[in-house]
């Protein structure tokens, strides 16, 4: 599968097909205006999605449900169910503990 980078425009060839259990991923949101956001997380990708759909659902200014994707949801009045992600990447993560953060890092 292919994707296209959302400011470069250049294609992402995805090298894995992946499901909702995998750790450790760089993943990507849409919303039904074609913005995209893009993050990493080293728990599962199921629990994380949980996570920007319950701020989204429960989202009040200035709390912890306030964050940049559940902010751009409610002021554009999209609905939760038209939040579409996608794994882009499954990073193998340190087995003996280490640096998560760099395995994952978008750079």
């Amino acid at each position: 599968k292919v994707v296209q980078h959302p400011t470069k425009g250049h294609d992402i060839y995805l090298k894995y097909y992946a499901t909702c259990n995998p750790e450790g991923v760089v993943y990507m949101l849409k919303c039904p205006c074609g913005k995209v956001y893009v993050s990493q997380t080293c728990r599962q990708i199921k629990a994380r999605i949980k996570e920007h759909r319950g701020d989204i659902k429960n989202f009040k200014a200035n709390t912890y449900t306030d964050t940049p994707v559940s902010r751009h949801f409610n002021q554009n009045r999209h609905n939760m169910s038209q939040l579409k992600w996608l794994v882009l990447e499954v990073i193998q993560l340190p087995q003996r503990g280490g640096d998560n953060s760099a395995a994952l890092s978008l750079n």
